[in-house]
């Protein structure tokens, strides 16, 4: 569910969609949360076998993401948001500025390091795994974190 693949051929996405905003103009609309979410949802969606069906499913995962980054974003610099797209998965990727007061807690998340409830990733960790969405975190240097979750294109067997 969390972190890197153990394929030894990771997957080669390809840029689908991008956008960066400050972070100033993103956590002083929250309706940008919906239109966003909503708009980036209905590209995995639509990217997958089954389109009505998985409409829901992303449409609740990417929304908790955003909302997470909405929550969780520090003061200043942009907040980007990323569409790509492999030959068996579309990736969402957000990534934020942080007040780096918590970066541990950001680096390698774990479904185990947050069962508590106290984690802002909590209940998304729990989501994700209920859709069968792989959802990591990391961070780049001491004031990034980026959001990750893979959709599958095609059902599996899991």
């Amino acid at each position: 569910m969390t972190g890197h693949y153990a394929s030894p051929k990771p997957d080669t996405f390809q840029d689908m969609a991008a956008l960066a905003l400050d972070v100033g103009l993103f956590t002083s609309e929250f309706r940008l949360c919906d239109t966003i979410a909503e708009y980036l949802a209905d590209i995995v969606a639509q990217s997958h076998e089954d389109p009505a069906r998985y409409a829901n499913f992303s449409s609740q995962m990417i929304n908790e993401i955003v909302e997470l980054a909405f929550r969780s974003a520090g003061p200043g610099g942009n907040i980007d948001f990323n569409l790509l797209k492999s030959e068996a998965r579309v990736r969402v990727s957000i990534g934020f500025p942080h007040d780096g007061r918590n970066a541990l807690a950001w680096e390698k998340l774990k479904q185990s390091d947050v069962t508590d409830g106290q984690h802002p990733a909590h209940s998304l960790l729990m989501l994700s795994d209920a859709i069968r969405v792989d959802f990591h975190s990391g961070t780049d240097g001491d004031d990034r974190v980026t959001l990750t979750a893979d959709f599958d294109l095609r059902e599996s067997g899991r």
